[in-house]
């Protein structure tokens, strides 16, 4: 029987607050995160006699208490510090365990209907409404469809989803959210009508249908981030979390994980972005050298946000040696530039005060981007007015600000127009 948990007990007492009242926070900073949770003053006493909630839930306590109290709270200090381990009490939307069974099969039976309810509830997605007369030609067509279906190679269907995953990552690389989350929602919506509007066998996904369309709602979620509509964008991630997980891609879900504790990190949630990171990281080693090195790259970032420089710079190192590793990955839907990789690296070693490091990782990651990249490029343009502007040097700061400005009348990003605005005139 677990031990009682005095510190949260001495904590809550401290705030003032009934059990309810931190549960009705909870829940609200939890939907803020992206998560379902039902938390009630039942809950908050099971903690109390010693069980753990799920992360992130211990991080997002450990915000409200601190925010509360006027001082920072770590998971050690309301008695979670081994919050990753135990999962008692969860009431998070992701499933327990992997869907899908150890032979690589389809996921089981019971699971198609869960599959079928996540894709439901992604934000923007109408379950029943019906594509217009035109809308089926957007769909897959099977084989038996097409006369000459026996010549037909076994993976055409797959190559089909990977092109089209393809095709929507470079265009929300390039163009951004406004230019592609309207076509990603009504691809989504054709191409996975069956499981949106029916019901029983019919509408049952295969894992392979439920990783397309995991993979399909993650880069909505980036056209969401980059439309600034955050809430969207982390709700959405949760469910492309979730899908990937009963579709057993741990590739999928561990970039899932990883976006979630950037958005954290964004709404100034440090401890969230840990514990989203631990998770992500607890993932990464069964996913392709590229997935690990972001992942160990988005571990620097939290740490060097908490102010662990030590332990960010170990986790840039095993970002470097994995990249390093990373050789002919056949799916681009796992792949990063190395361009990506050296732009986090000057995040991070800006934030730790390591600026000419930070300029010198920016130069490194605008001479390998390609031309056609230019959200990424005028992104790189604001980090570094970002570093000009922490290091005091204005006239630098305000041309490269003007110089993003020119660049993002072609591309149209609004996020990019808010880091803009944000970072305007001192």
């Amino acid at each position: 029987m677990p031990a009682a948990n005095h510190l949260l007990h001495r904590l809550i007492r401290e705030t003032g607050w009934t059990y309810e009242a931190l549960a009705r926070r909870l829940n609200t900073s939890a939907q803020a995160a992206g998560l379902t949770t039902g938390y009630d003053r039942t809950s908050v006493a099971h903690w109390l006699r010693g069980s753990t909630p799920r992360d992130p839930v211990p991080g997002l306590l450990c915000e409200i208490l601190a925010a509360r109290l006027n001082r920072p709270v770590a998971p050690a200090d309301i008695g979670m510090h081994q919050a990753g381990m135990q999962h008692a009490g969860s009431h998070h939307s992701a499933p327990a365990q992997p869907g899908t069974d150890p032979s690589g099969g389809d996921p089981a039976p019971g699971l198609h209907a869960l599959a079928a309810e996540l894709l439901a509830t992604v934000p923007g997605l109408h379950p029943h409404r019906r594509p217009r007369s035109g809308a089926e030609a957007h769909r897959v067509p099977e084989q038996r469809d097409r006369p000459d279906a026996g010549r037909v190679p076994a993976l055409s269907h797959t190559e089909l989803r990977r092109a089209a995953e393809n095709f929507f990552t470079g265009q929300v690389d390039a163009l951004g959210g406004d230019a592609t989350a309207p076509v990603l929602l009504a691809y989504l919506q054709s191409t996975f009508r069956t499981a949106l509007t029916a019901t029983g066998a019919e509408g049952a996904l295969s894992a392979l249908e439920i990783g397309h369309a995991a993979r399909t709602v993650l880069l909505l979620a980036r056209s969401y981030a980059d439309q600034c509509s955050f809430a969207e964008a982390r709700r959405t991630l949760s469910r492309a979390a979730s899908l990937a997980e009963l579709a057993g891609e741990p590739s999928t879900q561990a970039i899932a994980l990883r976006m979630l504790s950037q958005d954290a990190l964004d709404q100034n949630q440090p401890a969230v972005a840990l514990a989203y990171v631990r998770q992500a990281l607890e993932i990464a080693p069964r996913a392709p050298d590229a997935v690990r090195a972001f992942v160990a790259a988005q571990a620097a970032q939290v740490h060097a946000a908490l102010g662990h420089r030590a332990e960010a710079l170990a986790w840039l190192d095993a970002a470097d040696l994995a990249q390093g590793a990373a050789v002919g990955e056949p799916d681009p839907f796992h792949t990063y530039r190395p361009a990506a990789l050296e732009f986090k690296r000057a995040v991070v070693l800006g934030l730790l005060g390591d600026h000419p490091a930070a300029h010198a990782a920016l130069d490194a990651s605008l001479a390998s981007r390609p031309a056609q990249q230019e959200r990424a490029i005028m992104l790189t343009h604001v980090e570094r007015a970002r570093l000009y502007r922490l290091g005091g040097h204005e006239p630098e700061a305000a041309a490269e600000l003007r110089y993003a400005e020119a660049l993002n009348r072609g591309v149209h990003s609004p996020r990019a127009a808010r880091e803009i605005e944000l970072l305007g005139p001192a």
